[in-house]
């Protein structure tokens, strides 16, 4: 297997985006995340749905001590119009540093590993600090799965 019968172009989060948008980009590409591109046209970070929810949505102490929360613990229901506002926030804050990058001639195996070690379904895929497309778990047991 080869990374570039696996990754693929998405959009990018941009400074002055909002939440919102960066959702839609996202969604629309069907990716967890996507990279922050900076004034200088180069990656500076990444936007993650699940970083920003984190962040935005669900204090630590709830993230400690989930698996001692019964499911119908009502008052923890994230109220809608916080949801709202959340959307129209701007995703600076939300931007998490630069992690590991790839590039298209990476092993399919060491990205795997990466994913691991950096505990992420996904990594981006870069040539000369130029992003190209990004490469997530789902893609390669979908392309394992073309395989046969």
């Amino acid at each position: 297997m080869k990374l570039s019968n696996i990754m693929r172009k998405t959009g990018v989060a941009r400074p002055g985006m909002s939440v919102r948008e960066a959702f839609d980009v996202c969604l629309r590409d069907d990716v967890p995340g996507i990279p922050y591109i900076d004034a200088d046209g180069d990656i500076a970070g990444s936007f993650s749905i699940r970083e920003t929810l984190r962040r935005a949505c669900i204090p630590d102490i709830l993230v400690n001590y989930a698996d001692l929360i019964g499911d119908s613990a009502g008052c923890l229901q994230i109220p809608e119009d916080h949801a709202r506002m959340v959307l129209d926030l701007a995703i600076e804050p939300f931007i998490k540093e630069r992690k590991a990058e790839i590039s298209p001639e990476t092993a399919v195996a060491k990205a795997v590993a990466l994913m691991e070690k950096h505990s992420t379904n996904y990594l981006f895929i870069t040539a000369n600090d130029h992003y190209l497309g990004i490469v997530t778990i789902w893609a390669i047991a979908r392309r394992m799965l073309e395989l046969g």
